[in-house]
């Protein structure tokens, strides 16, 4: 995904989109497709990821809140308490119309890296996933 200058290699990166919503997580993966993220699993449900998580190597997770079952943070607290394998360590952006202050500051307590509220643009996609790998995103 890296290389030694700290430079994101977009195409290698392996993006899980979780969202109940279709039309939301066609929308994301367009704006992935745009920012140079081909690679993209995707899971309507938090079982289905944790699913994809078993199977796949992820670089990073797109994570909506509001999920029918079990919700955003519910399901990120079970990854970065390890109960769900391979999920602890990778980032997690969460993408939502919930804006709620409670929700952002659960978000923020619980390690998650951004926040970002639809409707995105893939420019502001690409900053909050700079941002979670922990590289300053290069001027243009």
């Amino acid at each position: 995904m890296e290389n030694a200058h700290k430079q994101i290699i977009w195409d290698s990166i392996v993006c899980l989109i979780v969202d109940d919503d279709k039309f939301s997580r066609t929308f994301i993966k367009t704006a992935l497709y745009q920012i140079g993220i081909k690679n993209t699993k995707e899971a309507s449900s938090t079982e289905e990821a944790a699913e994809l998580l078993h199977s796949f190597k992820i670089d990073v997770i797109l994570l909506d809140q509001q999920i029918p079952g079990k919700n955003g943070l519910d399901f990120a607290r079970e990854l970065k308490t390890g109960n769900i394998e391979n999920g602890k360590n990778i980032p997690i952006i969460m993408v939502t119309v919930d804006t709620k202050e409670k929700t952002v500051l659960d978000a923020k307590a619980l390690g998650i890296q951004e926040y970002l509220v639809k409707p995105i643009s893939p420019l502001a996609l690409k900053k909050r996933i700079c941002t979670a790998f922990g590289i300053k995103q290069e001027r243009v």
